[in-house]
């Protein structure tokens, strides 16, 4: 033990007694001797019964000094190699051969769901798949999960070491960092290069719960290449779109019924593995008790070793599947000796059975020689292939273990876990150490942790874990503790709605403070806090207090203040104020900046994302979009270079980033970088990225011919402006709704739904703001849109130009371009093309050289009728275009993408039902009955495009003229149509 470690770990009190939990040497804590935990009793952990003693100082904390060390960066936890292996095969395995064959069959979907209760062979079967594939020749690899890679940055570390055992990556280099979407979106493009036929599988699945992880294993399934599968394996049925993948033949299920053994299966199994003799009746009596569950069959095999005859144990063998497993798993501990016994409840509260760590709560010791005889039966738990000498309970006896703990030692648990506590503290593993103390009931200890480890945490937007603990504390526990206090509030802008966070802020008086340091923090966060919740005025005033507060201790604080009030200043239209302030942010987060509180790890990075992101919002509001592109990038990257490039901590960045990639057309990459990061706005409430989230995909699924999933999305949006009172979100739905309504020529509906989203106690207000999303999505530029659709141009010139004066007077650049494209369609419609062909000129030059694309195609019909109109009088030698040499090509890309002509006023009944048609309403390309009869096998739109060597673009074309011709809404209801019709077989 190193000097170090020697002055912070007291001795125990008596041989076998757990070291006291302190920082564990090296690990950049406090090194003072007071700082370590005192060390309890080692009788609170050998009596059964005894009191736990909870961990904490053993006198108050001091205060730490102004230049103390800063917290060691906290990464995602290495992948252990017991994660990646497979179970092995026991030699008493019943194959299952008609189910592996028909969930393995070659052409088979993406996904493969096994899903069953505990006990059923889940995983065993899952391993039988893997030699399955693996004999068919598909690379195979696996990971099994747990409730760590909830954090989206832990779960793609994860699913990244499990491809690696795959080894098809093409030869090709990834892209570099700065243009991919963090480490996710890393990983999803790494999965589509992969080569060759390969299947991954997830075991364990019901661990994963939140969002975001859930968002990235729906993307990876989209990013698998023609002949990849995934293969999850779960108690629960996971939320991943199960019902559109089963709708779309994209899903194979087996269940619980699937899995169950058959009476041959049951028969072969206690064949094998019960030495004891069994007639057949007996057989089959314990398949009818069982009801074909293996894990009450496995475990009944148990208990008849012990057995001189079977018929009397078969006889009062009864109960429902609960009741079998308590007393099977009760038969199997009465044959234990009393020191194993011991063993076995002292040890299941932990979720791996590591030898040392065991021996902390074992006192005798000799843990490692314990566990080997357990796993030499294969039943009780499973080694932790990788990890010499680790194993884990299977969950099933696991459970029943702990409930045995509190009947035969009431009050052992909290002392046992205090123990584990300690253990994981003493070897730096501060989090698993904290589990612990909050699972034992030991609120202060896991304070006390947390007061040295949760900034570190915080600041490596590591805040879903920070707000699970926060939660299973007391309020008492912190209410000594200002400091931890404030980092909850943080943690909880972040996890939690606003105005709950509002609420929490001044319930705290912090802001009121007589610690100056904690009083200028604290109202840094109120500022932030508002804008969330679209009070723009009321941060703007709290934002310049704060700022006159200066200067912050906490350079994290002090930057997130400076971002937040540039955004605010942006908003309130205060342009000069935000590019001040601006300034002032990049001085917070520079190196050379020395502010009373050294740099913290991660505080930089994510402060120069925000600036970066922020910089952005005002470039691309001034129409250099171009600009504002390049800024994202370098918004992400800089998050992705620490623990905060996951899906909470850079999802700010990446929606942004997203934006500039949807307006370059390229809709796959939106979508991935949407369904990655947009649950973290939905959870937070960033208002803006909510509304260009939901909008952005919405635009997306109409792309792709999906119009329920579509209005799901914009349905999704309203409701939670409703739920959240935040009606500019709902206003913003409605006038999304009324947008796709009038490209699909239903007028009439369309502006039914902009009268309703015309609140004018929302939009009175937003005059004067600049609402990042709503730029181009306001009641007045939609109603104009409508005038078009309905072909009343002429009448809206007037209005156009005034609104195009208004923008350019306001610096609102991208709006006025906006604006102009309808100007031109308007002057189309009055029979004035050489105007129309003018303006459209300088419109479509400007977006060619700042790249954009969407801008154009999003204003369907009217527009695209009056640019195929003045196409042809567009020249390369035009003035306007001569100094971008790629004009051409991208004005080709461009009107090749335009949408078709939907005939006006049309009614929605009469729209997307695709009932009654006697023949299409116009004939099908043949490419077009090529991908109708793709599209009905199942494949994606990548998997199309790659088949037929063409973009995904161009799938997307095909898609949408496919649905205007069969008059279909759906891919679904193509696919019903094109058969009825006699299309495709």
């Amino acid at each position: 033990m190193t000097r170090r470690a020697e002055t912070t770990l007291r001795p125990a009190a008596r041989a076998g007694a757990a070291p006291s939990v302190g920082p564990a040497a090296g690990d950049g804590t406090d090194p003072r001797p007071d700082a370590g935990m005192p060390t309890p009793a080692a009788a609170a952990v050998s009596a059964p019964g005894a009191a736990s003693p909870p961990l904490r100082p053993a006198e108050p904390p001091r205060p730490d000094p102004p230049h103390r060390a800063p917290p060691r960066p906290i990464p995602p936890r290495p992948v252990t190699l017991g994660k990646l292996r497979p179970p092995r095969l026991m030699a008493d395995h019943v194959a299952r051969a008609a189910l592996a064959a028909r969930v393995c069959a070659p052409g088979g979907p993406a996904l493969t769901l096994i899903r069953a209760p505990s006990g059923f062979g889940k995983t065993t079967f899952m391993a039988e798949m893997r030699e399955h594939l693996s004999a068919a020749g598909l690379a195979c690899a696996w990971l099994t999960l747990d409730a760590a890679d909830n954090d989206a940055l832990q779960l793609a570390v994860s699913l990244d070491a499990a491809l690696d055992d795959i080894g098809l990556d093409r030869d090709a280099p990834a892209p570099p960092p700065s243009e991919a979407a963090g480490r996710g979106f890393a990983l999803l493009d790494r999965a589509a290069r992969l080569t060759g036929p390969f299947a991954l599988f997830l075991d364990d699945f019901e661990a994963i719960r939140e969002d975001a992880a859930l968002s990235l294993v729906k993307e990876l399934i989209q990013a698998l290449p023609p002949g990849a599968r995934l293969v999850v394996g779960s108690r629960t049925p996971p939320a991943l779109g199960l019902a559109r993948l089963r709708a779309r033949g994209a899903l194979m299920e087996a269940d619980a019924a699937d899995l169950r053994f058959s009476e041959a299966d049951a028969h072969a199994f206690l064949a094998r593995r019960c030495k004891l003799p069994l007639t057949h009746a007996e057989l089959m009596g314990l398949h009818r008790k069982t009801e074909g569950w293996p894990a009450a069959l496995r475990l009944a095999a148990v208990a008849l070793e012990r057995r001189s005859r079977a018929s009397d144990f078969v006889t009062r063998f009864t109960g429902s599947e609960g009741a079998v497993a308590d007393y099977l798993a009760e038969d199997v501990l009465a044959g234990q000796p009393p020191e194993r016994l011991d063993f076995l409840l002292r040890t299941s509260i932990l979720r791996q059975l590591d030898p040392d760590l065991c021996d902390a709560l074992h006192p005798p010791g000799g843990s490692a020689e314990i566990l080997e005889t357990l796993a030499s039966g294969n039943i009780l738990l499973s080694p932790a292939e990788g990890k010499e000498r680790s194993y884990r309970y299977h969950s099933l006896f696991a459970d029943f273990l702990r409930d045995r703990l509190e009947r035969r030692m009431p009050g052992a648990a909290p002392a046992l876990h205090a123990a584990a506590a300690r253990w994981y503290a003493e070897a730096g593993r501060p989090a698993s150490a904290i589990d612990h103390c909050v699972e034992g009931g030991d609120a202060e200890g896991a304070a006390f942790l947390l007061e040295r480890h949760a900034r570190g945490y915080l600041e490596q937007g590591r805040v879903r874990l920070l707000a699970r603990w926060f939660e299973a504390l007391p309020d008492a526990a912190l209410d000594s503790r200002p400091g931890l206090r404030l980092v909850r509030i943080w943690t909880a802008c972040f996890t939690r709605a606003p105005q709950d966070t509002l609420a929490m802020l001044e319930a705290s008086a912090l802001e009121a403070s007589d610690d100056p340091a904690l009083r200028a923090e604290a109202r840094a966060v109120r500022p932030l806090l508002l804008s969330m919740i679209d009070d723009y005025p009321g941060a703007y005033a709290a934002g310049r207090l704060a700022l006159d507060d200066q200067p912050l201790r906490s350079r994290y604080a002090a930057g997130v203040l400076a971002n937040c009030m540039t955004n605010v200043f942006t908003v309130v239209g205060a342009v000069d104020e935000a590019r001040a302030n601006l300034a002032r942010a990049r001085r917070a987060t520079s190196p050379d900046a020395a502010p009373p509180e050294p740099p913290e790890p991660g505080a930089n990075a994510f402060n120069i994302m925000y600036a970066e992101a922020t910089e952005g919002i005002i470039d691309l509001n001034e129409g250099r979009c171009r600009d504002a592109a390049a800024r994202f990038r370098l918004a992400l990257a800089a998050s992705g270079r620490t623990g905060a490039g996951r899906a909470d901590g850079n999802g700010y960045a990446a929606l942004l980033h997203a934006v500039a990639v949807y307006e370059a057309n390229d809709l796959r990459q939106a979508a991935h970088l949407l369904h990655l990061h947009l649950p973290m706005a939905r959870d937070v409430g960033l208002l803006d990225h909510l509304i260009q989230g939901h909008v952005m995909l919405s635009r997306i699924a109409f792309e792709d011919g999906e119009l329920d999933e579509a209005y799901d999305l914009l349905g999704e949006l309203e409701h939670l402006g409703h739920r959240r009172a935040l009606p500019r979100a709902a206003a913003s739905a409605r006038l999304e709704r009324a947008r796709a309504l009038m490209n699909r020529g239903q007028a009439e509906a369309a502006r039914e739904q902009v009268a309703l989203a015309g609140d004018p106690a929302v939009w009175d207000r937003a005059r004067g703001l600049r609402y990042r999303a709503n730029d181009l999505l306001y009641p007045e530029l939609s109603s104009l849109r409508l005038d078009l659709a309905e072909g009343r141009g002429a009448e809206a010139l007037p209005r156009l130009r005034q609104e195009i004066a208004a923008a350019r007077a306001d610096r609102r650049l991208r709006r006025a371009g906006a604006l102009r494209l309808l100007e031109g369609a308007a002057l189309h419609q009055a029979g004035a093309p050489h105007d129309a062909a003018r303006v459209l000129r300088e419109v479509l030059s400007e977006a060619a050289r700042e790249g954009l694309m969407r801008l154009i195609l999003d204003e369907g019909a009217p527009v695209a009728e009056a640019i195929r109109a003045a196409v042809p009088t567009i020249s390369p030698a035009d003035a306007p275009l001569a100094p971008d040499p790629h004009f051409r090509s991208w004005l080709q890309d461009l009107t090749a993408a335009l949408p078709q002509p939907v005939p006006a006023n049309r009614s929605a009944a009469e729209s997307g039902t695709g009932r009654g048609l006697a023949a299409p309403l116009d004939a099908l390309t043949q490419k077009e009955t090529q991908i109708l009869a793709l599209l009905a096998e199942g494949y994606s739109n990548a998997a199309m495009a790659a088949k037929l060597c063409v973009s995904d673009s161009t799938v997307r074309t095909h898609l949408r003229n496919i649905n205007s011709k069969l008059d279909a809404s759906s891919r679904t209801q193509a696919v019903a149509v094109g058969r009825r019709l006699g299309l495709i077989g």
